[in-house]
């Protein structure tokens, strides 16, 4: 009895532990979004503009881009070509990820019982599932990219993790003809949130859903 006291003792102080880690983690993250917020090394609107001519310069390393194609052609957006590599080939699912960085970007390509999904509901649903899930988000931004055939709308949000706090963005499009539908996850660590938030912003304003 009093060594399954000690082992309970020992689990709930090890969690105890892990809970301040993650809360000063997500302090760090919060702070850093000030000083960025300050002094951005590059703003969203100079890195959307140089991504359009394929190399972003920032000062201690040029990121070069190019135009990347999935689903047979039907959706089309900007991809850091030394970056991410291709992760799986299913028809309607791709994964590109950079282990070393932390970087990912999942995209699926499925269909739309609606025309008209709303990111409210597309919040409740994330929301309830990281939830139950039992794990912590904080919801960052959200907004809509203008498109007449197929408009993005997206939700960014700070997810602490064990490796650090890592940065995502969700956005999903749906063509208005035919109600096909592309869901994804760009995300990046927040040790790095000063070049990729912009970098995933303006990937994303770019993307083209036919």
């Amino acid at each position: 009895m009093e060594y399954q006291n000690m082992s309970l003792e020992t689990e709930l102080l090890k969690k105890r532990h892990e809970q301040e880690l993650l809360k000063e983690a997500l302090r760090d993250a919060q702070e850093k979004d000030r000083k960025l917020a300050e002094e951005p090394i590059l703003s969203l609107e100079e890195v959307t503009e140089q991504m359009a001519a394929g190399i972003v310069h920032y000062p201690d390393m040029p990121i070069r881009f190019r135009v990347v194609r999935f689903f047979g052609g039907r959706l089309s957006m900007p991809l850091p070509l030394d970056y991410l590599n291709r992760h799986t080939t299913q028809e309607e699912l791709a994964v590109l990820v950079n282990d070393t960085m932390g970087i990912s970007l999942t995209l699926q390509l499925t269909k739309s019982l609606k025309k008209d999904v709303t990111r409210e509901e597309v919040k409740r649903g994330m929301l309830g599932q990281y939830k139950a899930a039992g794990i912590y988000i904080e919801l960052l931004e959200e907004g809509d990219v203008e498109d007449e055939a197929a408009p993005t709308h997206f939700i960014t949000f700070r997810m602490p993790m064990a490796k650090g706090v890592m940065y995502h963005m969700v956005f999903y499009t749906i063509n208005k003809t035919d109600g096909a539908m592309v869901i994804g996850d760009y995300n990046c660590f927040y040790k790095d949130i000063e070049k990729w938030e912009n970098i995933i912003k303006a990937t994303v304003s770019y993307m083209d859903f036919k």
